[in-house]
C-alpha cells in the first residue's frame, strides 16, 4: 500500500502545476483560503479540507498546496484500490500493478496535479474506500449476518480468501461515509442504485424496518456538514457564490438550479447523446491503451463466472457513470463539453481497473501468472511515459501569467469590468486578488456577479473592461493591449510588459482559451492601427493556438469575411459549425458572407438556420427581410408583379413591425389596380407610421380611391 501510494503521489509532484491551473480552480482555491462558498453545490467537504492543506503544508505558494491535495487523493485511492484487489487476488505484485495502472491512466494522471481534479480524487476515494467496506467490513462479523462469508478462488496458492458479508452496523459505519462523500460530489448519489441493488443480492434481510431508520440518520449525519454553507456565507466571505445563509437560496444552491436552467437552454438531442456514448470508447483507449482496454473485457466476462456479486457491482457503476449519465446530463457535443464530461468518467475506469484485477481467475498455472505480471509491467511502463508526456506541467505558468498580465495592463486605483468572461479570466483573477493579494487597489467586477459582487451602483464607469467582443460594450473603448479601455491615450505599449511562458506540450482546451487570446488581440490591435497583412496573420496564428475554440474560429473567420478573404472565411465559419452545430454566430457571419457573394439562397438558408438556434436572433430576421425585399423589387422592376408581391410578405413575416414593406405592397396592388388590397396595406402602413415619409402619397391616394 505504501509503496503504491509513494510512487503515484511522486509522479504527480514531478508533473504538477507550479501554481494556479486554467477552469475552476481559481475560484476553489479561493474558497478554501478563505473558507468560502464556491460554485453549486458548494462542495463543503472540500473546502474545508482544502483550508486545512493550505495550513499544515508549510512549503510552497497556496495554490501549490492545493494542487497536492488532489495528488494526496489521488494516491490514497490507488493505495485503497491496491488493498481491494490485493484482498481479492492475494497476489501483492500483480495488485500493484494494477493500481498503478489506474494512477497513470491519463485522465485520472490530469486530475490528480491541479485543484479542481481535488474534487474528482476525493471523490474516487470515497467510491474505492466503500467498495473495500462492503467487502471487507471493519472489525469482525456478527451472528446479524445472514451468511458469514463467500468463497473467491485464490489464484496464488490455490486456497480460499473470504470476502465477508455486512452486518447492520458495518452497514452504519458505511452510510456515514457515504452521506460525508455527498458533501463533496453529487456522483455519489447517482451511483447509490449500484449498492441498493449488490446489497439485496448479498443479504436482502439485512435492509429490516429497524435498520433502515438508523442507515438514514447517520446517512443525514454526514449530511449536516452542508451546514457549513449557510454558515459561512453569513459571515459574508469573499466568495459568497449563490450567497446561501437563507433556505431559499440554500436549496437553490445545493440543487445546482443556476446550471439546470443553463443546461435546458441547450438544444440536445438523441443524437448529441449518441455522439457522447461513442466517445467512450476513444476515452477508454487513451487510458488504457488497446491492450489493456481489451484484458479489461476479458476480466468482465470471467468475473461474471467467478465473482458474480462483486463483479456485478462494478458493472452497475460502470454502466450508471458512463451511459445513464450521459443521458440525465444535458451537455452539447462540442470541445468544451467534452473537456468538462472526462473527469465525471473516473469512478468507470475504476472499475476498468476491477475488472483487469479478473484475470487471475483465468488459470491458476505459474506461466499464466508470470506472463501476465510480465505483460502488464511492460503496457504499464507504455503508458506512463505516453501519459507523463501529457500530463508534465512542472512548467506550465499560463493560467498564473494571463490574469497577471491583465493587471500589468491596468493604472491605479481604477476598475475593471469583466463583460461576459470565462471562468479562466475570472477566476485566475479572484486568486490574484483574493489569494495572493496582488493590485488591491484594482476593483473587478463581473456581468455575473458571482465573484467579484458588484453591491448597489457602481460610482463612476469602468476605465477597463475585459471581454472578447468590444461590440458588447456600451461605451466608447479602444482595444489596449488584452483589455477594452475607455478614453486611453497610449502612455506605452503593454505587449513589452508581458510574460507569456509555454509548456512545451500539448495544451488543453482550456488553456488554448487563455493562450490564444495573446495573438488574437494583438492581431485585432495591429488591424485597428493600419497593419491589416500583420493583424490577420497574427489572427490565423491564433488559430493554430485555439483550433478548438468555437468563439475563436467565429470571430477570425468573420474578421477575414470583413477584410474579403472570402474562401478562408468560409473555411473558418464552417470549422466553427464542425465544433458546435447550433452556434448560431457562425451561421449569421456565414449568411453575411454569402450576401457578399451574391448567393442569397446559402445566404437565407444560414440567416434561417442562425434564428433557428437563437431566437432572440433579430439581425438574422432582419438580414432575411432585407433579402426579401430586394427580391421583391427585383420582380418588380423585371414586371413579375405576383413574385414581387410574393418576395414583399415574406419579408413581413421576418419584420412586420416594418411599415415601409406593407406600403410597398400596396403601391404595387395600386399600380395593378387591385384596390381593395392596395386599400388594406396602405392602411396598415398609416395604422403604423402616420408620420412616415410617404405617409402623405398613401393618404392622397386613400382619398381619390
Amino acid at each position: 500500500m505504501f509503496l503504491v501510494f509513494l510512487a503515484s503521489f511522486l509522479l504527480y509532484l514531478l508533473s504538477s502545476y507550479p501554481t494556479i491551473a486554467v477552469g475552476d480552480c481559481g475560484e476553489l482555491i479561493t474558497a478554501a483560503y478563505t473558507l468560502g462558498i464556491p460554485h453549486p453545490p458548494g462542495y463543503p467537504l472540500w473546502t474545508i479540507i482544502g483550508k486545512i492543506f493550505t495550513i499544515i503544508i508549510p512549503f510552497g505558494n497556496i495554490a501549490y498546496r492545493l494542487n497536492l491535495m488532489s495528488a494526496f487523493f489521488g494516491a490514497a485511492t490507488c493505495s485503497i484500490l491496491f488493498l481491494l484487489i490485493k484482498k481479492i487476488s492475494s497476489n501483492w505484485i500483480y495488485s500493484f500493478l494494477i493500481a498503478l495502472c489506474m494512477a497513470f491512466s491519463n485522465t485520472f494522471w490530469s486530475q490528480s496535479i491541479q485543484v479542481k481534479g481535488g474534487i474528482y480524487t476525493l471523490n474516487t476515494f470515497f467510491i474505492v474506500l466503500i467498495i473495500y467496506l462492503i467487502f471487507f467490513p471493519l472489525g469482525k462479523t456478527t451472528d446479524i449476518a445472514i451468511d458469514n462469508s463467500i468463497q473467491s478462488l485464490d489464484n496464488t496458492t490455490g486456497k480460499q480468501s473470504i470476502l465477508s458479508k455486512l452486518t447492520p452496523r458495518n452497514l452504519l459505519i458505511i452510510c456515514f461515509i457515504y452521506g460525508i462523500s455527498l458533501t463533496n460530489h453529487y456522483i455519489m448519489l447517482l451511483i447509490s442504485p449500484a449498492f441498493l441493488i449488490y446489497l439485496i443480492l448479498d443479504n436482502a434481510k439485512i435492509a429490516k424496518a429497524k435498520h433502515i431508520l438508523l442507515f438514514f440518520i447517520f446517512i443525514f449525519l454526514g449530511l449536516l456538514l452542508y451546514s457549513y454553507l449557510p454558515i459561512r456565507s453569513s459571515l459574508n466571505p469573499p466568495i459568497d457564490w449563490g450567497n446561501p445563509e437563507n433556505p431559499i437560496n440554500f436549496i437553490a444552491h445545493l440543487g445546482r438550479f443556476q446550471y439546470k436552467g443553463l443546461e435546458l437552454e441547450k438544444k440536445v438531442g438523441i443524437l448529441t447523446k449518441i455522439y457522447f456514448l461513442k466517445n467512450i470508447f476513444p476515452q477508454y483507449i487513451q487510458n488504457y491503451g488497446v491492450v489493456l482496454s481489451l484484458l479489461s473485457i476479458i476480466g468482465l466476462v470471467y468475473g461474471f463466472f467467478k465473482n458474480f456479486k462483486f463483479t456485478i457491482l462494478t458493472f452497475l457503476i460502470f454502466i450508471i457513470n458512463t451511459v445513464v449519465l450521459i443521458f440525465l446530463l444535458n451537455f452539447k457535443y462540442t470541445p468544451q463539453d467534452i473537456d468538462a464530461f472526462k473527469p465525471y468518467f473516473l469512478p468507470a475506469w475504476i472499475m476498468v481497473s476491477l475488472w483487469i484485477s479478473n484475470l487471475t481467475y483465468v488459470s491458476t498455472k505459474n506461466v499464466y501468472k508470470i506472463s501476465l505480471i510480465i505483460l502488464i509491467s511492460v503496457l504499464l511502463a507504455a503508458n506512463i511515459k505516453k501519459n507523463y508526456q501529457l500530463n508534465s506541467n512542472r512548467y506550465n505558468f499560463i493560467a498564473y501569467d494571463y490574469p497577471t498580465n491583465i493587471l500589468k495592463t491596468i493604472t491605479k486605483n481604477t476598475t475593471l469590468y469583466l463583460k461576459e468572461e470565462v471562468d479562466e479570466t475570472i477566476f485566475t483573477l479572484s486568486y490574484l486578488q483574493n489569494v495572493i493579494k496582488k493590485r488591491r487597489d484594482i476593483k473587478i467586477f463581473d456581468s455575473y456577479n458571482n465573484i467579484f459582487i458588484q453591491n448597489g451602483t457602481v460610482s463612476k464607469p469602468p476605465e477597463y473592461y475585459s471581454t472578447i467582443n468590444g461590440e458588447k460594450i456600451k461605451v466608447p473603448v479602444v482595444l489596449y493591449g488584452l483589455l477594452w479601455a475607455v478614453n486611453k491615450k497610449s502612455e506605452y505599449n503593454p505587449w513589452l510588459f508581458y510574460s507569456e511562458r509555454l509548456p512545451v506540450k500539448l495544451i488543453n482546451y482550456r488553456e488554448q482559451e487563455v493562450i490564444a487570446r495573446y495573438s488574437y488581440f494583438y492581431g485585432l490591435s495591429l488591424i485597428k492601427t493600419g497593419q491589416k497583412k500583420e493583424g490577420i496573420y497574427e489572427l490565423k496564428k491564433s488559430l493554430e493556438s485555439g483550433k478548438h475554440l468555437i468563439w475563436l474560429n467565429n470571430n477570425v473567420g468573420d474578421i477575414l469575411r470583413q477584410n474579403n478573404h472570402f474562401n478562408e472565411a468560409e473555411i473558418t465559419l464552417d470549422r466553427t459549425l464542425q465544433l458546435d452545430n447550433s452556434y448560431s454566430p457562425a451561421y449569421y457571419n456565414l449568411g453575411l458572407l454569402y450576401l457578399q457573394k451574391q448567393n442569397e439562397e446559402k445566404a437565407i438558408e444560414n440567416f434561417q438556420k442562425a434564428f433557428e438556434y437563437d431566437n432572440n436572433d433579430k439581425d438574422s430576421l432582419f438580414q432575411l427581410s432585407k433579402i426579401y425585399q430586394n427580391l421583391g423589387y427585383k420582380y418588380y422592376i423585371a414586371d413579375n408583379i405576383n413574385e414581387a408581391i410574393l418576395k414583399y410578405k415574406k419579408a413581413s413575416e421576418y419584420t412586420p413591425d416594418n411599415a415601409d414593406i406593407y406600403y410597398n405592397i400596396g403601391v404595387i396592388y395600386a399600380q395593378t389596380n387591385n384596390k381593395k388590397e392596395a386599400k388594406y396595406f396602405l392602411n396598415k402602413y398609416l395604422e403604423m407610421n402616420r408620420g412616415g415619409k410617404n405617409a402623405n402619397i398613401a393618404k392622397k391616394w386613400l382619398e381619390i380611391n
